[in-house]
C-alpha cells in the first residue's frame, strides 16, 4: 500500500461556510437548551415563593448576584462557541480534503487518493472513495491496454481512434 502523506492543518476554520452553520447549529442547540433550564428554574422559584413569601429575602440575596451570573453566562457561551468550533472542524476538515481531492482527480489525476488524520470524520467515505478510486484506475488501464493491442494488431483502427476520441472527449486530461 502507498504512503499516506502526513500533514497537519494550521487552522481550525478551513471550510467557512460549513463550519459556521455548524458552529451555529450548535451553539443556538445550546442556548435554547439553556434557555428552557433557565425558564424552568425561575418557574420553579416563583411558584415556591408564591406558596413561601418568607423566602423573597433570599431570592433578593440571589438577584443581587446577577452581574457574576451574566459574567458566568458569557463565559459559558464562549466555551460552546470554541467547543462548536472544534467539533465542527471534525467535520469540514474531511470535506475540505474531499473537495481538493475531487478537483485534482477531475483535472485528471486518477491516481490521486484521499487521506484523513486520524480521527478524522468521514474516514469509511475515504476508503470507499479510495476504493471506487482505485477500480477506476484499473477500469482505465485496461481500457489503455486494449487500445495498444488492438492498434498493434493494427484492428479496426479508425474504429479505435473514434473511441479514443469520444473517451478523450468525457475526460480529456486524465492521467495512469
Amino acid at each position: 500500500m502507498e504512503n499516506k502523506p502526513q500533514f497537519q492543518r494550521k487552522t481550525i476554520i478551513v471550510k467557512r461556510n460549513l463550519q459556521y452553520r455548524y458552529m451555529f447549529i450548535i451553539s443556538f442547540t445550546s442556548l435554547v437548551a439553556f434557555m428552557l433550564v433557565a425558564l424552568d428554574v425561575i418557574w420553579n422559584i416563583y411558584k415556591v415563593v408564591e406558596e413561601h413569601p418568607g423566602m423573597i429575602p433570599m431570592l433578593d440575596e440571589i438577584f443581587s448576584n446577577m452581574p457574576l451570573m451574566a459574567f458566568k453566562l458569557v463565559i459559558y457561551i464562549l466555551i460552546v462557541v470554541i467547543a462548536s468550533a472544534v467539533i465542527s472542524h471534525k467535520i469540514a476538515g474531511p470535506v475540505y480534503k474531499f473537495e481538493k481531492s475531487c478537483e485534482k482527480i477531475s483535472q485528471g489525476d486518477i491516481a490521486h487518493r484521499v487521506y484523513l488524520r486520524k480521527g478524522d470524520s468521514l474516514i469509511e467515505l475515504q476508503e470507499a472513495f479510495n476504493n471506487m478510486m482505485e477500480k477506476i484506475q484499473s477500469v482505465v488501464k485496461v481500457n489503455e491496454d486494449l487500445k495498444k493491442y488492438l492498434l498493434e494488431k493494427n484492428i479496426e483502427k479508425e474504429k479505435i481512434e473514434e473511441t479514443d476520441k469520444k473517451i478523450k472527449e468525457i475526460m480529456p486530461e486524465f492521467k495512469l
